[in-house]
């Protein structure tokens, strides 16, 4: 049974590995809680670097090697292309209903002056509805790079992409983010999740997120859900979309990986 390994990255190799086509894509199922039968309404796209012997480099280890050495720019590119393919291949099997795909997206890159029309090329170039593409920003992101990044999340939002505020509740500005991003959605942190329905405290804050973010008109994905119990609470107290090992562990596709 494969597994992630806690060995080094050296940006050399991550290099490497990313020129010749080693990584690829696992995609984690999204569902819609909010109706009477559970729905899978979209999938998020998960890097990961397989070994030979089986094994994977977890992203926690090779994803700040990228930001520091700067292929994160590529990788996200890479990423977002291969997701908007998935959609057009989708689209050409005939697959019925709206498939939404989610991809993070480094703080680095919303402050590339280029960033918003290089999606947008790609969105032309695969014929992708926008509205089917949800990119992911962290507050992080937003505190980093000020007013350029503010510039791409408005022009990704004209064209029409959907843009989610990850980790919510890890930030230093949560609710001044909510108040200023035109974000679609915001995404609960697993650190609240994990300890659902039991933990009075962790309970309060997600039902307070959940009430504000519905006030506002934001749909709300709760990511780590790994127990019936914490579906069922959510479910009750408001939360539309959960991501988590209870529906779906990121899985692969043969024409997901690099080259295919």
């Amino acid at each position: 049974m494969s597994g992630t390994t806690a060995r080094p990255v050296e940006a050399v190799e991550l290099t490497r590995a990313f020129e010749k086509g080693d990584l690829m894509l696992h995609y984690q199922p999204q569902v819609d809680v909010s109706h009477r039968w559970p729905k899978i309404v979209g999938y998020e796209a998960l890097a990961r670097w397989p070994l030979s012997d089986g094994n994977f480099i977890s992203p926690d280890r090779f994803i700040p090697v990228a930001e520091a050495s700067g292929i994160v720019t590529a990788l996200d590119i890479w990423v977002i292309e291969t997701v908007c393919k998935e959609m057009a291949h989708a689209r050409t099997k005939g697959a019925s209903g709206r498939l939404n795909m989610s991809a993070n997206v480094s703080a680095q890159h919303f402050g590339e002056a280029q960033f918003a029309q290089s999606v947008a090329d790609i969105l032309e170039k695969t014929g992708v509805d926008p509205g089917c593409l949800t990119l992911e920003i962290t507050e992080r992101a937003v505190l980093a790079k000020g007013d350029l990044t503010m510039r791409n999340i408005l022009d990704l939002r004209e064209m029409g992409v959907s843009l989610t505020l990850d980790d919510f509740g890890t930030g230093y500005s949560s609710l001044f983010h909510l108040k200023c991003l035109p974000v679609q959605e915001v995404k609960l942190d697993r650190s609240f999740i994990t300890d659902l329905p039991h933990q009075a405290r962790d309970a309060a804050i997600v039902s307070a997120t959940i009430k504000l973010a519905s006030e506002l008109g934001l749909r709300v994905v709760a990511e780590g859900v790994e127990r019936a119990s914490q579906a069922s609470w959510l479910r009750t107290n408001g939360c539309q979309i959960i991501q988590g090992f209870l529906y779906g562990r990121p899985a692969a596709r043969r024409h997901h990986q690099r080259g295919a």
